[in-house]
């Protein structure tokens, strides 16, 4: 994952696009519509390309589309040839060729936050219809990561390719020096345990991801654990209610704690940060642990355990895979994915230390299996298991990630001001009050009732699921 760091008057230019474009309503059509006029157009023109053109957020996590290309070739003769786009702005610049009814993307990677605004927009084509849903093997999908990520309205838009969650690594050996026994179990532990091992210059008690762009992410992973909840039932924003302050008060605390260019702090720094030594535990999305024990990327190799987050973990971004309801090669588009999202060929990747991709699959919680794409272990036998450990615990007291219409705007919003808090300009009060009173707006933009059923829609998928929410 890269983030970077985005100014406010960037990020309300482009939210502002965005919004109006999906605003339009009747301007961006349904799949049907734009199919109407040429059926079958699509299926024709899947047979005349080899080449399925792949959006995803330009960097590491687009390598396994590489590394199987010689494999996909082989198997159904179609290649992919990658649309590296950034992670901060992927939304706005998918919604500006999508709602001109563009077909420069065949395949579209995205978390499943944009899910909502997509399928009610038009932008996907239904899986479903483009073949069997058996092709997904959805019984071993995990059930967090199964309906909802992946269906809307009872129909399966999308596959998975990455399942994330917030985890702590931390250092055995700093930990035990200092007579730790076990990492923290509650975040004023956390804090506490922080506080003690922060020895600068040479050593940083914690470090988390502060820099606009994805910091929202963090203050989330302790609200979820004191009991928040992104609305009401009737949506009314919830997280400037105590435990909303409390939360982010937490982070901001965090804060004295961490290196001092914590500001700047993205996916990238966040990582260099531990692997090179100098922090003594992170609260990082689940891949670092694999860099941790790669010595190409580490100077700690063996020296880390993982462990679940402090009561709850929040599960931010993943990754998705569908078509795009405009492509001309939606049916090499179908078997890219269903390639890429298949027990045996995904299992090679979401280990691998040079991408970015987590396990999404039961199949994948395997220690053995901890392997790079090429076959070979990428982590000792006893980090391995505690890794796996880790996310399995992870899992069952997981947080859901929004993903309703609008969501992008909500979190971005909410990054905005949490980003304020953190930077100074703002007291956690009144960062988290001004974040509320921009999501009443988007509500109203997009309809209360509209946005109270599909909240509502949203919560009972994952407690079918079984997640508590």
């Amino acid at each position: 994952m890269q983030v970077g760091p985005i100014s406010r008057r960037r990020f309300l230019s482009t939210s502002a696009k965005a919004g109006a474009a999906l605003a339009m309503g009747g301007a961006v059509t349904t799949f049907l519509e734009a199919c109407s006029a040429t059926p079958n157009a699509s299926s024709a023109a899947a047979s005349a390309s080899g080449t399925v053109a792949v959006e995803i957020d330009e960097g590491q996590n687009a390598n396994p589309f590489q590394w199987f290309n010689p494999n996909m070739k082989a198997k159904f003769g179609a290649t992919t040839n990658i649309i590296g786009l950034p992670f901060v702005g992927q939304y706005e610049k998918i919604v500006a060729e999508m709602v001109t009814r563009s077909s420069v993307y065949d395949v579209l990677v995205f978390p499943p936050q944009m899910l909502g605004d997509f399928v009610s927009n038009g932008f996907l084509a239904p899986l479903s219809e483009l073949g069997n849903e058996s092709d997904f093997n959805l019984t071993d999908v995990l059930p967090a990561y199964r309906d909802p990520n992946l269906r809307r309205n009872g129909k399966l838009y999308a596959a998975m390719y990455d399942g994330d969650i917030l985890q702590i690594a931390y250092r055995t050996d700093i930990f035990s020096a200092a007579g730790i026994s076990q990492p923290p179990q509650t975040w004023d532990d956390f804090l506490n345990i922080a506080k003690e091992l922060h020895k600068p210059p040479t050593q940083y008690g914690n470090a988390f991801l502060a820099q606009r762009g994805f910091c929202y992410a963090w203050f989330m992973n302790i609200f979820a654990a004191l009991g928040g909840k992104w609305f009401t039932a009737d949506m009314k924003p919830a997280i400037n209610t105590d435990q909303g302050v409390q939360a982010l008060q937490m982070l901001v605390n965090l804060k004295q704690y961490a290196p001092p260019n914590i500001l700047q702090i993205g996916y990238q720094e966040l990582n260099e940060a531990y692997l090179n030594g100098s922090t003594a535990m992170v609260v990082q999305w689940d891949d670092l642990a694999l860099k941790a024990e790669d010595p190409s990327q580490s100077k700690v190799v063996g020296k880390n355990a993982y462990a679940p987050c402090p009561v709850r973990n929040y599960m931010p971004y993943s990754r998705v895979m569908a078509v795009s309801a405009f492509s001309k090669n939606q049916q090499n588009a179908y078997k890219v994915i269903q390639y890429m999202d298949s027990a045996d060929v995904s299992i090679k990747y979401v280990y691998d230390p040079k991408c970015g991709e987590d396990p999404f699959r039961q199949s994948h919680l395997d220690a053995s299996k901890v392997k790079d794409h090429l076959g070979n272990p990428s982590m000792p036998a006893a980090q391995a298991q505690s890794y796996v450990g880790a996310i399995k615990t992870c899992l069952t007291t997981g947080y859901p990630e929004l993903s309703i219409p609008g969501a992008p705007r909500y979190l971005d919003i909410l990054d905005l001001f949490v980003n304020e808090a953190l930077a100074g300009s703002l007291t956690p009060s009144q960062a988290l009050t001004q974040a509320a009173n921009e999501w009443d707006s988007i509500t109203a933009s997009l309809g209360q009732d509209n946005q109270v059923k599909a909240y509502s829609d949203w919560v009972n998928a994952f407690h079918a699921a079984g997640v508590t929410y």
